[in-house]
């Protein structure tokens, strides 16, 4: 081992033992007043906008510019929203440390890897963009901490404790060494044995290495899952994995229900992003609670005003606490979400998204039968899910015309018996009179079969990949 590796497993135990107390704390938190949880976003919110006005030519400007602070407390709604845009045009200038550089960076990220750190301090990740221009995060200790506590907040929830022997963890899914799974994954090792297999593995290598491994703990896309509930079901499969996560995708109640009948437990879903902001299910799988103590989120509509709880936003404002070398401050993620205004059983305080629609990135804007537009979201499509022979599918849409690829259920899968020549037909008619339903006009869906669909960078499905010109998809973010 050398010089810089040695210096790099320091670090990792000193992130990680930091990482535990931090996550100690924030348990004892999540069930206490809410006054105690609103003061403490408080403080960190003064720390972290006060130290972007010091370190960040961009920020000290911005501020200056709009008039956002004065002499009294940070308050979170005078402060500019960051657009994903300007974070990328002005990211020399946002970040705190002149030595960063966008060029530099990206230059370094397509090099590495392994699990490593940029000048022996900072993590790098990216992501794919929708724009074509990747998005670029980084990473101090503060920042990175933060995300490491809520990973092990999140399978502390899940019902999962260091032992020994150790636990096993599998991950299936990112690709890159940049990719924030893939270096989630890196963080448990210490505590647990751990096996991360990208999602890319040709499907026999896959099932081979999990039965191998035999993991108690597994974690895995939604798409991925569903080859893994096939495999179980043929018998090629055989673990029997005490606790199922699924993560980074959209997960469909008809998902939800072919996870349990192959592996006879209910699947915890995972909410995560390279942004900062996190969140889990807890035991009673009645929605995602996010770790407001770590990243303050703001569930607004598209002129930017707060939406109430029950009812559906246009986007996300993320405000990170802990991240003092990139602070992202109200910055825009293009989730649709609805927050519940009840309680959770559970008694947690934390904020719950009731409802996950996608991304306002992925919604369909068709014509509609009464002159306007429809919105046609993600989850409008799990009769595609739904369908015994349908393995993977991807609606694209091109203008009015919606492509969808579908990948057949694999022959062997007790599914898929009985299958038959008129997929194509039966499909495209479905879909048509769901959309008629929903008031479009005059439909035109066509239904073609794929051996494999293209996935991100990271090795996501998009299930719905949206036309790019102008339109109400667009309005929406």
């Amino acid at each position: 081992m050398n010089t810089t590796q040695v210096r790099y497993q320091w670090r990792h135990m000193v992130d990680l033992a930091a990482a535990l107390r931090l996550s100690r704390a924030q348990l004892s938190r999540e069930r206490g007043p809410r006054a105690e949880l609103v003061r403490h976003q408080q403080q960190c919110l003064e720390v972290v906008v006060r130290h972007a006005v010091t370190h960040s030519p961009f920020y000290r400007r911005q501020f200056a510019e709009s008039g956002a602070l004065g002499d009294g407390p940070v308050q979170l709604s005078r402060l500019p929203v960051l657009d994903k845009p300007l974070l990328v045009e002005h990211f020399d200038e946002l970040v705190c440390d002149p030595r960063l550089r966008r060029d530099e960076l990206l230059d370094w990220v397509g090099r590495v890897t392994r699990d490593q750190l940029y000048l022996n301090r900072y993590r790098v990740m990216l992501t794919s963009g929708s724009s074509g221009r990747p998005g670029l995060y980084v990473y101090d200790a503060s920042g990175w901490r933060s995300i490491m506590s809520g990973l092990l907040r999140s399978t502390t929830w899940e019902g999962v404790r260091p032992t020994l022997p150790r636990q096993r963890l599998a991950f299936v899914g990112a690709v890159d060494a940049s990719h924030i799974s893939r270096q989630g994954a890196a963080m448990a090792s210490g505590l647990h044995r751990v096996l991360a297999l990208p999602v890319t593995l040709p499907l026999p290598r896959l099932v081979e290495a999990l039965n191998e491994f035999q993991p108690s703990y597994l974690q895995v896309y939604p798409s991925a899952a569903m080859w893994l509930v096939d495999e179980q079901h043929a018998g090629r499969l055989r673990v029997s994995p005490r606790i199922l996560v699924t993560a980074a995708e959209l997960r469909t109640p008809e998902m939800t229900q072919r996870l349990e009948e192959a592996f006879g437990v209910h699947p915890f879903n995972l909410y995560g992003s390279t942004e900062g902001l996190f969140g889990s299910e807890c035991e009673h799988h009645q929605g995602i609670h996010l770790f407001e103590d770590t990243t303050l989120v703001e569930n607004v509509d598209a002129d930017g005003q707060p939406v109430p709880p029950g009812q559906p936003g246009a986007r996300l404002l993320v405000t990170n606490l802990y991240n003092l070398v990139q602070p992202l401050l109200r910055l825009e993620v293009t989730d649709l979400v609805t927050l519940d205004p009840d309680p959770c059983p559970c008694g947690r305080i934390l904020a719950r998204m009731k409802t996950i629609y996608g991304r306002s990135d992925d919604v369909l804007c068709l014509s509609a039968r009464d002159g306007g537009q429809v919105a046609v979201h993600p989850l409008h499509f799990a009769l595609l899910t739904r369908d015994p022979q349908v393995g993977e599918f991807q609606v694209i849409q091109e203008g009015a015309l919606l492509r969808v690829l579908v990948i057949p259920r694999h022959p062997s899968s007790p599914a898929a018996a009985g299958a038959d020549d008129g997929l194509e037909t039966r499909l495209s008619h479905a879909i048509a009179k769901q959309l008629l339903g929903l008031g479009v006009q005059d439909p035109q869906v066509t239904v073609e079969r794929r051996r494999e669909l293209a996935r991100t960078a990271g090795g996501k499905l998009k299930l719905v990949i949206a036309d790019p010109a102008p339109g109400l998809a667009r309005k929406l973010g």
